[in-house]
Order: C-alpha cells, then sequence, then structure tokens
C-alpha cells in the first residue's frame, strides 16, 4: 500500500486509540496591534480568505493535533503538529484554497514512485500523506511531511563572515548532486535550487517536542481579526541529519520544458533567452550555490529591479565578460540572442560589458591547489551550452568534491 494511501485505506495504526490532544494557554501571550501587519499578511498579494484560518491545538483528521506555527509563505502556512495515533511529529503544510493546480503536490506524488533504493531519495523530501481540509472559504489542499531544521541559508546566516568553511560545503554539495540525480532520474526538474531550499534534516525528536513545550510555556505572540488568529512562527533550530531539497512548487515534470524559471540570480542562459531548458538549469544553478556558500558575493546580482529587459542584459553582460562569448552553436538556438549578440558572439546590448574579470580573481576564500579545483568545479557547471555541463553524478565524482586520488 502506497504512503499516500494511508488515510483511504486502514491499517493497525488508523485503528489505534488516539491519545487524548493537549491544552494550550488561552491567555498569557503578547497581542500585535490590529493595525500591524504580521508575517502572511505582508505579502504582496495576501488576502485573509485564502488562507485556512489554523489555531493551535486543533486537531485535523481526528490526529494530527497543531502544536506550533513554523512559516508561511505566498501559498501556505507551515504547522508543527504532534499524530495522536502514533505519538510523532509531522509538518503540515496547508495551501491556500485558491491553488487550483498545486503543482508540488502533484510533483510529490510522481517522486513516490520513484527508485525506492536510489541514495538520493534521503536528500528528497518526500510526502507521507496529503487530505482536504474545509475552510471557511473553500478547500484547502494539506500536505503531511516529516519535520526538518533550518535551512542552510539560516545557518549560513549565522556563520561568521556569513559563508562556510570549505568542508562543510563541500559535504553539502555532495548531499544535494545525490538528490538531484534522484530527481533526474524521476524526470523532475527543480528549477528553483538555492540554499533556502535545503532544510537539515532532524534525528532528535526532543528539538520537536521542545518546540511544542515552548507553546505551552511561553505561547506564541499573535494578532486577531475577528475569528482569525494569525500568529508568529517559531525557529525550528537544530538539526544534524542529511540536507534536504525541499518545495517543489515550481519544479518540473518531463525533460524538455520552455518559459520562464528559476529565481532571477540563478537563471540559467537558456532560461533567459526562451530556448527549450531541462535539467541543465539545475547544475547551473549548482555552480552558483557552490559559489554563494564559499564567497561573501555572489557572481551574478540582480542589477535593474524595475526593468526586467535591462536587468536580463545587465546579467548577460555580466556572463560574457566571466565566461567569455557564447559560441555560434548556442546564438543560433534563439533569435533572442540577436539583442545582445552579434553573429561573431560581439557584444552589442543596451549595456554595456562590465569592465574585464577573470572569475578566478574573485575567489577569496581559498587558494594554491584548492583554489584551482573550486575554480573547474564552477566553471564545469556554468557553460553556455548546457549539454556540456557536468552532469548530476559526474558534478558528485569531481576532484575538489571527492579528492584526487578518485
Amino acid at each position: 500500500m502506497s504512503r499516500l494511501d494511508r488515510d483511504s485505506s486502514p491499517n493497525m495504526s488508523s485503528l489505534a486509540v488516539p491519545a487524548p490532544p493537549r491544552q494550550f494557554p488561552s491567555h498569557g501571550f503578547e497581542e500585535i496591534e490590529p493595525s500591524q501587519q504580521v508575517e502572511e499578511e505582508r505579502l504582496p498579494f495576501y488576502k485573509r480568505e485564502d488562507y485556512y484560518p489554523m489555531r493551535i491545538g486543533h486537531v485535523l483528521q481526528s490526529r494530527y493535533q497543531v502544536v506550533a506555527k513554523l512559516g508561511y509563505g505566498t501559498s501556505s502556512t507551515v504547522w508543527l503538529s504532534r499524530d495522536l495515533r502514533e505519538n510523532k511529529y509531522w509538518v503540515l503544510k496547508v495551501h491556500i484554497n485558491t491553488l487550483k493546480h498545486n503543482q508540488e503536490l502533484k510533483v510529490y506524488r510522481h517522486l513516490a514512485s520513484g527508485n525506492k533504493e536510489h541514495p538520493g531519495r534521503d536528500h528528497v523530501r518526500q510526502l507521507e500523506t496529503s487530505f482536504k481540509l474545509r475552510g471557511p472559504h473553500g478547500e484547502h489542499d494539506v500536505s503531511v511531511m516529516a519535520p526538518l531544521g533550518i535551512s542552510l541559508r539560516t545557518l549560513q546566516e549565522m556563520q561568521k563572515g556569513g559563508v562556510f568553511q570549505k568542508d562543510l560545503v563541500t559535504g553539502a554539495l555532495s548531499q544535494v548532486l545525490l538528490g538531484l540525480n534522484f530527481l533526474h532520474e524521476a524526470g523532475v526538474i527543480h528549477t528553483d535550487l538555492h540554499s533556502d531550499n535545503l532544510l537539515i534534516g532532524i534525528k532528535d525528536d526532543s528539538i520537536l517536542s521542545t518546540v511544542e513545550e515552548n507553546e505551552v510555556q511561553k505561547p506564541s505572540t499573535r494578532k486577531r481579526i475577528g475569528d482569525t488568529v494569525i500568529y508568529v512562527s517559531r525557529y525550528m533550530l537544530g538539526g544534524a541529519g542529511p540536507l534536504t531539497i525541499c518545495d517543489f512548487g515550481q519544479a518540473r515534470i518531463g525533460n524538455e520544458q520552455r518559459g520562464n524559471a528559476m529565481p532571477v540570480p540563478y537563471r540559467a542562459p537558456e532560461v533567459i533567452l526562451d530556448m527549450p531548458w531541462g535539467v541543465a538549469v539545475d547544475t547551473w544553478a549548482v555552480g552558483l550555490l557552490a559559489w554563494d556558500l564559499l564567497e561573501r558575493e555572489s557572481i551574478f546580482r540582480i542589477y535593474d529591479q524595475e526593468s526586467e529587459e535591462l536587468n536580463d542584459a545587465h546579467h548577460l553582460a555580466a556572463m560574457t565578460t566571466l565566461l567569455g562569448p557564447p559560441p555560434p552553436e548556442f546564438l543560433k538556438r534563439s533569435e533572442k540572442t540577436g539583442r545582445y549578440w552579434t553573429k561573431d558572439g560581439q557584444w552589442k546590448g543596451v549595456v554595456p560589458l562590465p569592465p574585464k574579470t577573470e572569475l578566478e580573481s574573485l575567489i577569496h576564500a581559498l587558494a594554491g591547489e584548492d583554489k584551482e579545483l573550486f575554480l573547474n568545479f564552477v566553471q564545469c557547471f556554468l557553460s553556455w551550452l548546457p549539454e556540456e555541463r557536468l552532469a548530476t553524478l559526474q558534478g558528485y565524482f569531481h576532484h575538489w568534491l571527492r579528492g584526487k586520488n578518485t
């Protein structure tokens, strides 16, 4: 029986008598003024009626008692729950009711049939089950998943200078490449790979019970608007488990795609130029991720947030300066390339090229042979031609990650 079918078919755990739900405080918390925007309210397109009005202490499906709020986004809120049947913790991702096509849920269900023995599976978040939740303004999809700890970005922000030591970076990238290999073998392109979507696994449930206990002893700050309560999220610090690729809301199923994708600073050139694209957009992102974990300054930054066209020009100009002009074969793949280069690869975009800079000169975290190997690692992913970028397993066995004797 598939894990995704657990809510529709009885089993021994579903027949067990649930533990009694815990009582959570109804007073003793700090209240925020109604005029002050909190958490999801600050998002650009927030509508209160789109979100489920969750309350801490609620029990869903006669099973999952909500014990803390963990986060929020443009299409969901995330809650820690305790399973009253199995006395364990799950994360509930409660989607907005206006989500007509739940791409993330579709991808999770697709991945459930992936290779169960693949070593990268442990580095990709899995769906335990899902169900529908009826709210006052419509139905909400709820995804049930194992809890995870803080993101790699949050951990990085805690480091001195905001960067990691080399050994932590190589370990993280090895896990990311294995996870991506599992995804790519399953026909999934993530498209949104960056350190905020890489979460650290939790090995010790005491971290989770501490979060629940803190909610009882010192209830979360909150805001009331009529019958709706908006809670301030709790950080779930800690975790020493595997690094896990998360957030599949932008993922695509299928080897060849078209259209806009990827966070702006991480966009691969074929995406910017409206070419067909595939799994190599993820490996382009690996090169940029590696750089951002080690260096304080990103290679490609957002230059003009007011004008997409100018931002594209600045972005492609920076690529041209650091990577050299694109080869003729690449230029032939989209008519849009004619806005930026002549047929022989000379720049003619609406913004000037940045001053000539060697990528090597921007590396400050490493020296000597380590620096050379890291430069080679990054350059193997930052290639104009997608087919020339290293595939995930090739990257996994690169000398900079594995050592020169591999």
